[in-house]
């Protein structure tokens, strides 16, 4: 019998509009801490591809060095340190996670070191130059991540580390955060020679739509200066 999506709207709480950005983002926080158990299982059906898309791009930048210290941003349930850790022995990883749900699932995966329950803004007060790599897939929704928290990833690599993160390609385009401010501030990152681009680019079967047809990521890659 073929497994089945369960009633959790995904889809709508990563909708492109952000009517009222605070009480959306609390409903959102609640919706995820309700849903967080059936998260993996959903995810499964929907044919979501980018965790593991990020965890082989990081393997292949970090597998001779598996005692990096990475921190997943956004980490849930753990997806991509699951797909990260299916691939090395890393001893390193470390969560950042605002729901209480998600992250009592990822604790008892027994995947980080360690899990911040918090969100990730500009001036957040995490140390910089401390993480030889950060990592992130899905967390750049309407209402989610802003774009100046590019700035705060790039703070808190250490020089040399390296920023994955992959997202819906559409999301460039479609909300209006990330298509007025996103890419001018990677721009703006490289042009102050804070951090240099390794890899921008789209890829297919980001997750499957009802009727099998893929809808297309999109990649980027940072190293810090």
């Amino acid at each position: 019998m073929a497994a089945t999506k369960t009633a959790a709207p995904w889809n709508e709480v990563a909708k492109p509009t952000v009517i009222d950005e605070k009480q959306d983002s609390a409903e959102r926080l609640d919706f995820y801490n309700s849903n967080a158990a059936v998260y993996d299982s959903d995810m499964k059906v929907y044919g979501y591809g980018g965790p593991g898309v990020v965890a082989e791009t990081t393997h292949d930048l970090f597998k001779e060095r598996l005692d990096s210290r990475i921190l997943d941003v956004g980490s849930g349930t753990g997806l991509i340190a699951e797909k990260l850790l299916a691939l090395g022995q890393y001893t390193n990883l470390e969560g950042l996670e605002p729901s209480e749900g998600m992250n009592k699932i990822a604790e008892e995966k027994k995947l980080y070191t360690n899990i911040m329950q918090r969100f990730l803004f500009l001036d957040c007060g995490l140390e910089h130059n401390t993480y030889d790599g950060v990592v992130t897939c899905g967390t750049f929704v309407a209402g989610h991540m802003k774009s100046e928290v590019l700035v705060e990833i790039c703070n808190i690599l250490k020089p040399g580390g390296y920023f994955i993160m992959a997202m819906r390609d559409e999301y460039l385009e479609i909300v209006e955060e990330y298509k007025l401010h996103l890419r001018s501030t990677i721009n703006s990152l490289v042009k102050e020679g804070k951090w240099r681009t390794v890899r921008d680019e789209v890829f297919s079967n980001w997750v499957l739509h009802e009727n099998n047809q893929g809808v297309d990521g999109h990649l980027f890659v940072f190293q810090k200066c």
